[in-house]
């Protein structure tokens, strides 16, 4: 066992995982330079992975080279070079002219973090054709959609995390091959859907949990193949159309009464330990399609990895890995890297075919380079700078050993280097730390908020009860969120989604709309239960103190089935 040197709490390292690092670790002048054992444990090598991904936070600003309007991820007062999406990849600019040499009287870190902050960053990350979508990160391929993160192939979406070939969904967590959702979470090939969480190959219906291949049903649990149904009683069509005529939940008191009602219903059927669908000698959760997957949450489609979360398509033997795969192969300790890239190595930011980067950031279609930041299309450079094959090949181990004298190898960014507060990156939704905890880590905080502008501020509380009550000014205003008490806004192409589906104006705004549905996931943590039918032991994400009843997946499926 070792312990780890931020927590203090054991973990383990197995054989295996030392022939992984082994066999991942880099080769120069036919000497393997191997990388350490991790010296935190896998929740706190995660943390660090996180804080240096700002995922949902934009700013306005202005493209430091056409001067052209622009979003970014980085606030104003950071002071970052941006450059829009045309002229960073332009031939306008060249991050050769930002190249230096590497001073072995410094640490590392220090040299990489002042190459960051000089050198032009992508004002987002965009990838394929984005049309009328300036207010999405991490996506690629969008159509009119507006602050969506970490999506693909989407149109007509709004407020979503996670979408993958999604149309017209909005306020989604998760929604996978869907069309016309609305506040729903783990929802995978779906049509037309309210208020629903773990649903597969579900229509037409409103506030289900956990339900296959239902149709026409309305605040049920556990259902499968099941059509109108309410309060998961079966009544024939004409009942079930005259029990739901009744409930309109264009009214922002029913939607709630509704919410609530399924929270209770959901205490009366037992879930299953782990939402995993054909997986083979794997453990995690929310796994489909996996085999050999260890200790991983959110992965599709991927073989041989371990401690890596929403990695998908073809993902083959990684470790440690934050988002996102399609075959990603032989990397470790990376996060946000993929498109068909291979052996990344404590890289943030990795794209399009790179391959053999090492201690990089934001990179694109780029291979041998260490140390190196916002480049595209380089090979064999070093801290940006141009080198041949041999001189590379010298180079790199020399800096490979001054960061062993300095206790960097084998680690990844330090969080005191990372471009975001700690309270505006991921890293806080699945860590959070007040301010005084962040500061006493030496991290950064960050307190700025942009300016909502509007002819007034309304008060949640204040706003009609139903959407037919609601007037067109509501665009010209501000919204207080009933939580945070910040000021958010609706959009017009929101408002007519709202009015057309007759659901409730929101009483929260969007970035608390999200935790709130993160909330309602289960944590990335295993806990020790006895399955509550079978008594035989199991492991799952649903804690001890928990009210929801457990089963095995063998009782769990005799039930349900």
């Amino acid at each position: 066992m070792s312990n780890c040197k931020q927590c203090s709490q054991d973990f383990e390292i197995t054989d295996r995982d030392r022939k992984f690092y082994d066999r991942i670790s880099p080769e120069f002048g036919g000497k393997k330079y191997s990388i350490p054992e991790p010296t935190l444990c896998p929740e706190c090598r995660q943390q660090r992975r996180l804080a240096f991904c700002n995922e949902s936070n934009l700013y306005p600003a202005e493209c430091n080279l056409c001067k052209e309007r622009a979003m970014t991820e980085h606030p104003p007062h950071a002071n970052q070079p941006i450059y829009c999406r045309e002229c960073w990849h332009s031939d306008k600019w060249d991050a050769h002219d930002y190249g230096c040499d590497f001073d072995f009287n410094r640490p590392f870190f220090e040299q990489l973090h002042e190459l960051k902050r000089k050198t032009p960053s992508p004002a987002l990350t965009q990838d394929g054709t984005i049309i009328n979508s300036d207010y999405v990160h991490y996506t690629g391929s969008c159509k009119n959609c507006y602050l969506i993160m970490h999506a693909t192939f989407c149109e007509d979406c709004y407020y979503g995390y996670g979408f993958k070939k999604v149309k017209k969904c909005v306020d989604g967590f998760y929604n996978l091959r869907s069309e016309f959702c609305y506040d729903c979470i783990d929802v995978h090939t779906c049509h037309d859907l309210v208020g629903c969480q773990d649903c597969i190959n579900c229509s037409s219906s409103k506030f289900l949990r956990d339900c296959v291949g239902c149709q026409d049903c309305f605040l049920c649990v556990g259902l499968r193949n099941k059509k109108y149904c309410f309060e998961n009683k079966q009544f024939t069509k004409e009942e079930y159309q005259q029990k739901i005529a009744s409930m309109d939940i264009g009214s922002f008191e029913t939607y709630q009464r509704c919410m609530k009602k399924r929270q209770v219903l959901e205490l009366e059927h037992p879930f299953k330990a782990t939402n995993n669908r054909n997986t083979e000698n794997s453990f995690g959760d929310h796994l489909i399609n996996c085999k050999d997957v260890q200790y991983c949450f959110d992965c599709e489609d991927a073989e041989k990895i371990k401690y890596c979360y929403q990695v998908v398509i073809g993902a083959k033997n990684n470790y440690d890995i934050y988002q996102y795969g399609e075959n990603l192969q032989e990397s470790y300790e990376c996060a946000i890297v993929g498109a068909d890239a291979y052996h990344l190595l404590f890289t943030m930011d990795g794209h399009l075919g790179s391959s053999d980067l090492t201690y990089c950031m934001y990179m694109e279609t780029s291979k041998n380079c260490f140390g190196c930041v916002n480049m595209n299309r380089a090979s064999y450079c070093i801290f940006n700078k141009q080198y041949t094959k041999e001189e590379y090949e010298t180079l790199v181990p020399r800096i490979i050993e001054h960061m062993r004298s300095t206790g960097e190898w084998g680690e990844f960014f330090s969080s005191d280097i990372s471009l975001f507060g700690y309270n505006k990156t991921t890293a806080q939704m699945y860590y959070p730390l007040t301010k005084d905890e962040v500061i006493a880590k030496g991290w950064k905080w960050d307190d700025y908020e942009p300016e909502v502008k509007a002819e007034k501020v309304i008060a949640a509380d204040r706003l009609p009860d139903n959407i037919n009550e609601i007037p067109d000014d509501i665009l010209n205003w501000a919204v207080e969120c009933e939580v945070t008490k910040k000021p958010f806004k609706i959009v017009e192409q929101e408002l007519r989604f709202y009015r057309e589906k007759k659901l409730p104006i929101p009483r929260r705004s969007p970035d608390q709309r999200h935790l709130d549905r993160f909330y309602k996931r289960n944590p990335r943590k295993f806990w020790d239960r006895k399955c509550a039918k079978c008594n035989t032991d199991i492991q799952t994400t649903y804690s001890p103190d928990r009210p929801e009843t457990v089963y095995c997946d063998s009782c769990y499926l005799k039930k349900i089935y």
